[in-house]
């Protein structure tokens, strides 16, 4: 497939739309790894561990070797101090193929639980859990595509006029569509459709489409120094070109100013150790700001940490670990 190619299938998918509403499982969006938080998540055309499974599975045909990628984080506690998040990656690659799996769950943390009077009747946790099969594979030295599929389940507390009086789990399921494409061997573009598939039972909202582009060029990379640079593009899909009394070129602008952009840089010495940094930027969310980190990488083990509390307009502590094992 030529760039040529690959640009108008980004550009197609960019502008797809679909009717004005706005998504649900939402954490489906918060992204894994330590190495991408640090880097302002702009990771999608880097690939280089297995949460590669989460950002673009297309990548993982160009692995050789069994990679494992577990991450944890004590999500914005500033918000509430017991929530959590969890992932997990694991890809096996083959000749010219690979699979991969990812596990992903979240909790915003333990609700208290009171009838219409006020009267406490205890506690209740809420989660949230993504499973995802990958299969990729790398048509050439340059390209490569991936196909995933994920199982979705939620497990929701139901409320009425008296009060809670039980809960339910919906469940869903979903196809993510990768391609990365090597323009040079030290640059690459990767694009990618997310979260393809019908809403959760027992809610009334899609699941959170995602678009993202992205690019990653690395002008040194040698034994003792390597440089590398990312950029990247996240678009919702859901409730796109929605103002009707806006002209398409008014809609087209205000859905670029309110697309997720992100850069990154990654320095690495010997390379052993990583200093990390970048900027993201969401004008709609409001969060904006620098995110930093490094690592340190001893034989087959790497350990990793990304801060971007610094993005979020209020106090809070979100700072990801990631350890990774290469087989």
């Amino acid at each position: 497939m030529s760039l040529r190619r690959v640009v108008l299938v980004s550009a197609t998918l960019f502008i797809f739309t679909i009717a004005a509403q706005r998504p649900g499982a939402t954490f489906l969006l918060i992204p894994p790894s330590a190495k991408a938080t640090a880097m302002a998540y702009a990771y999608t055309a880097i690939c280089n561990d297995a949460s590669t499974n989460y950002y673009n599975a297309a990548g993982l045909a160009f692995f050789k070797s069994p990679k494992i990628t577990v991450d944890y984080c004590g999500y914005l506690n500033g918000l509430a101090p017991d929530m959590h998040y969890f992932y997990c990656g694991f890809t096996y690659p083959l000749a010219t193929s690979a699979w991969g799996f990812d596990i992903m769950y979240y909790t915003p943390g333990t609700i208290e639980l009171r009838n219409f009077e006020g009267v406490y009747l205890g506690s209740y946790r809420i989660w949230r859990l993504a499973l995802k099969l990958n299969y990729s594979r790398r048509f050439s030295k340059k390209l490569s595509l991936g196909i995933g599929w994920k199982y979705i389940k939620q497990q929701y507390g139901l409320w009425d006029s008296w009060g809670w009086y039980g809960d339910e789990t919906g469940s869903s399921w979903a196809f993510d569509f990768n391609l990365l494409y090597k323009i040079l061997p030290n640059l690459s573009i990767g694009t990618v459709l997310h979260n393809i598939g019908p809403k959760i039972k027992y809610s009334d909202d899609p699941l959170p489409w995602t678009y993202r582009l992205g690019i990653a060029y690395k002008p040194v990379d040698t034994k003792n120094f390597s440089c590398a640079f990312s950029a990247e593009i996240t678009k919702i899909l859901i409730g796109m070109f929605a103002i009707e009394e806006n002209s398409f070129w008014e809609n087209f602008k205000y859905e670029w100013d309110t697309a997720w952009k992100g850069i990154g840089i990654e320095l690495l010495f010997y390379k052993v150790v990583s200093l990390r940094g970048g900027y993201f930027y969401d004008e709609e969310g409001a969060r904006k700001g620098l995110t930093f980190g490094g690592g340190i990488k001893l034989v087959n083990f790497e350990l990793d940490i990304g801060i971007d509390e610094n993005i979020f307009e209020f106090e809070t502590q979100d700072r990801k670990i990631s350890l990774s094992y290469t087989f």
